[in-house]
């Protein structure tokens, strides 16, 4: 059985833990997986259910509930879980995209689709169903993982400093600067004879290698 409090230290580890979490095991029946995964679950004295995912460039903090795991649920639970990850996919999501629904032939595994409650003989499974970000505990094994980290703050003063720092070395643009744009070929896009003065006449854009006043538009606040 496995110690539920310990945090996982690897993918394996994870699933024993989350078969242990939900009482079921690899390969039993799981056409109920919809309701077993909307059930809650006791962690740090209370009962919680599996969390949703969390949205791109937000990593898990220790101390996050079940050591960081969530689910993808979207009115009801989509068959894979999240384990959390110091590795961003392409689209900025710091998880580790698991399944653990199949049927005994490995259909969906292979075919890469995800089942529904609907689909015949479900089994419990567990494989990769996403990019291969590697798998990174949120704590040391014995950390327990029910007490979030602490923190000593810092002063007003030291946080104006910081705030100060940060805007002398700013490099942004604002409202009433100018920009110009440079294009993959490396030219500037440049507007001839610096643009229309009428209302409704077309705009005759030309590459340039120069910055000069018709290469350089203002920037202005839209609607």
């Amino acid at each position: 059985m496995y110690d539920m409090a310990k945090c996982p230290q690897t993918e394996q580890e994870f699933c024993e833990y989350f078969y242990a979490l939900i009482g079921k095991s690899l390969g039993q029946p799981a056409n109920d997986f919809e309701q077993v995964l909307s059930r809650a679950y006791p962690w740090n004295g209370q009962s919680l259910m599996i969390p949703p995912g969390v949205g791109p460039g937000i990593r898990q903090q220790p101390g996050a509930p079940f050591y960081g795991l969530t689910q993808q649920f979207s009115g009801q639970p989509k068959a894979r879980v999240f384990l959390p990850s110091n590795t961003p996919d392409e689209l900025g999501y710091y998880t580790r995209c698991m399944q653990y629904v199949d049927d005994a032939v490995g259909t969906f595994k292979r075919t890469k689709r995800q089942p529904t409650a609907q689909d015949a003989n479900l089994v419990w499974a567990w494989y990769l169903a996403g990019p291969d970000n590697a798998y990174a505990p949120l704590q040391p094994a014995e950390g327990g993982g029910t007490v979030p980290p602490t923190t000593t703050g810092i002063s007003k003063e030291e946080c104006q400093e910081m705030i100060n720092a940060s805007l002398a070395t700013f490099t942004g643009i604002a409202f009433g600067n100018k920009v110009a744009l440079r294009m993959n070929s490396g030219k500037l896009l440049s507007i001839v004879g610096g643009g229309p003065t009428e209302d409704d006449k077309p705009v005759e854009l030309i590459s340039r290698p120069d910055i000069h006043a018709w290469e350089s538009l203002t920037i202005e606040k839209g609607e």
